[in-house]
């Protein structure tokens, strides 16, 4: 049997009512057991939760109305005799608890009717009650036992918000002693431990004694501490100093401007040092630090392109010679080009040498990479370049395989029905194809990065990559799903029943091969993005 979406949501519905359904019943049980046993306070308790769930039950409603009242005339009569007999504080709560259960069955739509005399009571032993609170919270200030003293004035505050100076006495109870403990760790130094204390105050009670201007003499004590960090060029301390008072006020006296020459200036003095030991990519990243903290200190913003034109690094790639094939050497450097352009890298400036100079380009092809130094010098004086890659293939094979078949003895058997239902088995001798290929491509690159200034060969390595493909698969012009493998022996063949899985994986092989193009497009990707990143991660202030 099959339900729908909507069914299954009808059929969890109706057990969620169920079980609310079984669990009210519970509960009118066990409040009617209570009831039976004059344990009406208890009794009402249960009958209010089954009344929550089922709002609708008029016989909870009456059970919860009638031990609602007979509890509620329980608590008149106790807050009678604890007045009579002198216990004020049991007839403030007996009145509460009163007061409570009439607000919460009235909420639930259920009046019931206390007794007048109730109230009378509660307000003559509030009077006693509250007035020996009081006095005793007064005399626990007095003390400057604080956290007693916030016990008995919030007693009193939960009772009669507006009694006398409740509110007051209460704020001093709880604030009192933060704000000592400000005072203390702000003559001990601890300005910012100061201020914590005094913004706790002032977040719940913003006109407590002079919290405010407390709170902003230690921010200006702390800023001075960090203004004279500064003038003394302690730049560590200085930035923590005003960093603090920063991320409480960012407004106050001048912080922000302090703060970012705190942070940044010992970074803007390296970089001026970096720069004049010609460390220019340290530089630039030092002044880019700057900028990307504090956007325009000082001339950053100049200084930054000066260091990214004096730390630029222009090389000329020479293009590799591969014989007889001078269009794969040009598609090699074609993709070394776009691999090293899509570096991003800031410093590298990438140029074709035989654009620059044919002739040192011509030269470095018939001599393995062996110029001249004034060749070099040329590439430096005249054109900015200040190293030349040199590529060489040492090894560079690429072959496409022929195609092999080779004929092979099958069967393909035929199942038949006779009339009878008899079944026989046939099994015919065929001849099929298995076909193989294998492409390969064997490449091999040294690489040197010559200084055109000096001459001296500053990265140098070697890439190989070895890339092929094959296939191999079957072919049958017949039924291919009935073709089986044979056995040969002694000069007969015989049906092989335990190589049928394998011949018809065979029979449905690709019979794609990557080119040998295609293989020496994958050897060039993975060589180019090798020196790529060689050339990359090459610093020339190393």
């Amino acid at each position: 049997m099959r339900y729908s979406t909507f069914n299954i949501g009808i059929l969890i519905i109706c057990i969620c009512l169920a079980l609310i359904s079984c669990g009210t019943k519970k509960t009118v049980k066990q409040a009617q057991k209570y009831e039976s046993a004059g344990m009406f306070k208890e009794a009402s308790e249960l009958y209010y939760q089954a009344h929550i769930k089922k709002p609708q039950k008029v016989d909870i409603t009456i059970a919860l109305k009638r031990s609602g009242q007979i509890y509620l005339e329980e608590l008149s009569q106790n807050i009678s005799t604890s007045f009579r007999q002198g216990n004020y504080k049991e007839t403030v709560y007996q009145y509460l608890a009163a007061r409570n259960l009439i607000t919460r069955l009235k909420q639930a739509g259920i009046d019931l009717k206390p007794d007048e005399s109730m109230e009378r009571y509660f307000n003559d032993a509030k009077e006693i009650y509250l007035a020996e609170r009081y006095h005793l919270g007064q005399k626990y200030i007095f003390e400057m036992n604080y956290s007693d003293a916030k016990k008995v004035f919030e007693e009193i505050h939960n009772i009669d918000p507006d009694y006398k100076e409740t509110r007051n006495y209460l704020d001093e109870a709880t604030f009192e002693p933060v704000y000592i403990e400000g005072s203390r760790l702000f003559a001990e130094g601890n300005y910012m431990g100061a201020y914590d204390n005094w913004e706790f105050i002032h977040q719940s009670a913003s006109n407590y004694k002079d919290v405010s201007d407390r709170m902003k003499q230690a921010l200006n004590e702390r800023y001075k501490e960090g203004s004279l960090f500064l003038i003394d060029e302690n730049f560590d301390d200085a930035a923590i100093a005003l960093g603090q008072v920063y991320r409480k006020n960012p407004a106050f006296e001048n912080v922000k401007t302090l703060y970012i020459e705190a942070r940044n200036e010992p970074i803007y003095r390296q970089a001026a040092v970096f720069m004049e030991e010609a460390k220019c990519r340290s530089a630039y990243y030092a002044y880019e630090q700057i900028i990307a903290d504090a956007g325009d200190y000082k001339d950053t913003d100049v200084l930054w392109k000066q260091a990214l034109e004096c730390a630029q690094y222009p090389i000329a790639i020479q293009t590799p010679k591969i014989r007889n094939n001078s269009s794969k050497a040009k598609a090699f450097q074609s993709q070394l080009n776009s691999k090293l352009i899509k570096l991003d890298n800031p410093f590298l400036k990438i140029y074709d040498l035989a654009s620059v100079n044919s002739r040192i380009d011509q030269s470095m092809k018939n001599s393995s990479g062996q110029i001249d130094r004034s060749a070099l010098k040329t590439l430096y004086e005249r054109n900015n370049i200040k190293a030349v890659l040199y590529c060489d293939f040492t090894e560079f094979k690429e072959k496409s395989g022929k195609e092999v078949k080779e004929q092979k003895t099958g069967f393909e058997r035929q199942v038949m029905k006779s009339t009878t239902g008899e079944t026989s088995i046939f099994d015919k001798q065929v001849k099929y194809t298995e076909v193989s290929r294998e492409n390969k491509v064997d490449v091999s690159l040294n690489f040197k990065l010559i200084s055109t200034e000096t001459g001296e060969i500053l990265l140098s390595d070697r890439v190989s990559r070895n890339e092929n493909d094959h296939t191999y698969y079957a072919t049958y012009s017949g039924d291919k799903d009935k073709l089986y493998p044979s056995n040969y022996s002694n000069g007969t063949y015989s049906l092989k029943e335990s190589g049928y899985r394998n011949l018809q994986n065979l029979l449905r092989e690709s019979h794609d091969i990557k080119s040998t193009e295609q293989l020496i497009n994958s050897a060039f990707k993975d060589i180019t993005q090798e020196v790529a990143k060689d050339i990359n991660n090459f610093d020339p202030e190393k």
